[in-house]
């Protein structure tokens, strides 16, 4: 009767053992789950054979238009020596006229700075932005493909710390997918409603999945 006792609260205490185990591994399971995912952009860049071909492009109007500046200094430099060298000897009309050409050459100096800073951010943009967003269209889709809320760029100091917890890390990723994208067709998403509005949890019976060979 004893022994009986005795088993039967073992039994107990190993079921409720089992129970209080169970009952904590959805939570444990769920932990595991990543919610969104992170990645470098200047890894995925890096990895691109076309933005180091853009990265050179860049460098050579750079290299023109510091060139260009360098030339432009030189000139004003020259022409302010001579002025010094002569002011005194100047004749007060002519004095006056040399001063204006010298004050006209530090304007167009100034002005070909700015002229050529803006152009260099247009150059910069033009080359770079359609990489941009081929890395950013590839992010979506593997954001899609994984079911992940969101992507954050941590070369960015705005994420001081990413719990690895629950975000993953999907730079390989995005470096796959960008060299072989994969093909996403939704074919059920209303007229109104923007292209990616049902794209977040793609459900089976409406997301076509198509990867190319």
């Amino acid at each position: 009767m004893r022994s009986l006792f005795f088993f039967t609260l073992l039994k107990h205490n190993t079921m409720r053992k089992i129970f209080f185990l169970l009952l904590f591994v959805p939570v444990a399971s769920f932990a595991q789950i990543a919610e969104f995912g992170f990645f470098s952009l200047s890894e995925v860049m890096d990895s691109l054979p076309e933005c180091k071909t853009a990265q050179d492009n860049y460098n050579a109007l750079l290299e023109r238009c510091d060139s260009e500046i360098a030339r432009g200094e030189e000139e004003l430099t020259r022409c302010y020596v001579s002025f010094l060298e002569g002011q005194n000897s100047f004749p007060e009309p002519i004095l006056r006229k040399r001063q204006k050409e010298l004050q006209d050459m530090v304007d167009r100096s100034v002005l070909l700075r700015d002229q050529l800073k803006e152009w260099l951010v247009q150059a910069h943009d033009s080359l770079f932005n359609p990489i941009v967003e081929n890395i950013d269209k590839a992010v979506e889709r593997v954001c899609i493909l994984n079911n992940l809320a969101y992507a954050i760029d941590t070369d960015k100091a705005a994420y001081r710390y990413v719990n690895p917890k629950f975000g993953a890390d999907i730079t390989a990723l995005i470096i796959k997918e960008v060299h072989s994208p994969t093909i996403i067709v939704n074919t059920a998403i209303d007229a109104g409603e923007p292209a990616h509005a049902e794209t977040a949890k793609p459900a089976p019976s409406t997301i076509e999945i198509v990867t190319e060979e």
